[in-house]
């Protein structure tokens, strides 16, 4: 069961970098009302975030193991 849990966070964690890849595209391309920057900043976190967790955030769920 936890290989099931830290496989859809794997997958989570992908889809949320390819979505953000998308936004980030979309921005540039397309007319947008507002600050384009702002949103290429907060997608960019929407980046960052699972790729932090992919590489620091499994080693700390080891600790928790009973």
């Amino acid at each position: 069961m936890k290989q099931i849990i830290i496989l859809s966070f794997i997958i989570l964690c992908f889809w949320s970098i390819i979505t953000s890849f998308k936004a980030i595209f979309l921005i540039t391309t397309k007319e947008f009302n507002g600050s384009k920057l702002t949103w290429i900043l907060i997608s960019a976190i929407a980046f960052i975030g699972p790729i932090l967790w992919i590489t620091k955030g499994k080693k700390h769920l080891k600790h928790y193991k009973n």
